[in-house]
């Protein structure tokens, strides 16, 4: 089974994004290597948008904090949001209190 499966909705999405923002990058075992946006396809016609940040060195004292990350991940989620709506896209915002949120959007 072919890992990565060409979408027309996924690659519409990421075009508009790629023009703003960085996309994350994975090593070939799919640890997130750089942070940036992931977009997926979902149901019905619609991608869902996250940001994905690589894991912190526990080893190291001057990491970010949970609390830290989970504001970044909000602060790029609702950056792409900006970025998707100002396209025409129809953005829905979802787990706003998680540490996680993401984007749920459909094209014009």
């Amino acid at each position: 089974m072919p890992r990565f499966v060409y979408s027309e909705i996924v690659d519409q999405a990421a075009r508009v994004l790629f023009a703003e923002h960085k996309v994350s990058v994975s090593d070939q075992y799919g640890k997130c290597t750089a942070p940036g946006y992931v977009v997926d396809e979902s149901r019905d016609g619609v991608v869902r948008i996250a940001h994905r940040m690589p894991e912190p060195d526990l080893l190291d004292d001057d990491r970010m904090s949970d609390d830290e990350m989970a504001a970044e991940r909000h602060q790029m989620v609702d950056a792409y949001a900006a970025t998707l709506s100002a396209a025409g896209w129809t953005v829905e915002r979802r787990g706003p209190r998680s540490r996680k949120p993401y984007l749920l959007a459909a094209r014009p």
